[in-house]
C-alpha cells in the first residue's frame, strides 16, 4: 500500500451535522420532509449528482433546484460567521504517521477547489497532501470512480495499491468500481432530528445491508485508522 486517499466532507472534517444543519433549515422553507438518510444518500456527490439525486428523490415536478439554491447561500452565511469546520478526532495524528511513514497522500474530494482551500485555510491545515483533486476537475463525478482513479494516475501509483478513506457510500461505490480498497469511516448523524413536510420522499432509502458496494473495512474513526495501518506494517 503507497497511497492513501482521502475524501474530505464528514472525513476529515465534522461537516455532516453542518451539513444537515442547512438541509434542515431550508427544508422549513420549502417544506420538504428530510431525515439522516436523506443526507446520506446525497453526501459525497458532486453538485450536478446532488441536483440530480435531489429530483430522484422528491421528483422531477418539485422546485429542488431552488431549494438547493437557498441551501448553497445559507451554508455560505454560516460559514462566513462562524468560520469553522472543525477537524475529526484523530485527523492530524493520522496525517502525520503516514508522512513519518512515506505514504503518498491525496484529497480527492467532490466539493469544488475553492470550497476545499476554504476549509484547509480556515482549519490550519499542513501541507500534506501530494495531490489534490477536486469535484470540478472531473466529467463525472462519485459514485463515478473517475475522481480516485485520476489521484492515482497523478501520482503514478496502480490503484490496488492505494487506499480511499471515504465516509459516504457514494465514495464506497466510487472506490469498489475503481478496484481501489477501502475503509468506510461513517459520520454519524442519526441522532438528528427528522422533519415531515408537504413534499414526502418519494425513494426507499437503502439501509446497511442492502448496500451494492461494500467497504473493504469498515472503523469507527481516524485514530482506529492509524491503528490498522500501524498494524499491518
Amino acid at each position: 500500500m503507497k497511497l492513501i486517499i482521502f475524501d474530505m466532507d464528514g472525513l476529515m472534517f465534522d461537516t455532516g451535522r453542518l451539513a444537515y444543519r442547512v438541509y434542515s433549515k431550508t427544508a422549513l422553507e420549502f417544506d420538504f420532509e428530510l431525515n439522516p438518510n436523506v443526507y446520506y444518500q446525497l453526501t459525497g456527490r458532486n453538485e450536478a449528482g446532488f441536483r440530480a439525486e435531489l429530483k430522484e428523490l422528491y421528483g422531477e415536478e418539485l422546485p429542488t433546484d431552488t431549494w438547493r439554491e437557498f441551501m448553497i447561500a445559507t451554508k455560505k452565511e454560516i460559514l462566513a460567521e462562524e468560520k469553522r469546520v472543525y477537524k475529526k478526532k484523530g485527523l492530524l495524528e493520522l496525517l502525520a504517521y503516514l508522512k513519518e511513514n512515506d505514504y503518498l497522500i491525496a484529497l480527492a474530494s467532490s466539493s469544488k477547489r475553492e470550497i476545499i482551500d476554504l476549509y484547509l485555510e480556515i482549519e490550519n491545515m499542513p501541507d500534506v497532501f501530494d495531490v489534490i483533486v477536486a469535484g470540478d476537475e472531473v466529467s463525472i463525478g462519485k459514485p463515478n470512480p473517475e475522481i480516485f482513479v485520476m489521484a492515482c494516475e497523478k501520482l503514478q501509483i496502480d490503484p490496488k495499491e492505494a487506499l480511499v478513506i471515504e465516509d459516504s457510500l457514494a465514495g464506497i461505490e466510487a472506490a469498489s468500481r475503481g478496484c481501489i480498497p477501502s475503509i468506510l469511516v461513517e459520520d454519524d448523524i442519526t441522532d438528528l432530528a427528522p422533519l415531515t413536510g408537504k413534499y414526502e420522499l418519494k425513494k426507499q432509502l437503502p439501509v446497511s445491508k442492502e448496500r451494492a458496494y461494500q467497504p473493504t473495512y469498515q472503523l469507527n474513526d481516524l485514530v482506529e485508522v492509524r491503528e490498522f495501518l500501524a498494524s499491518r506494517k
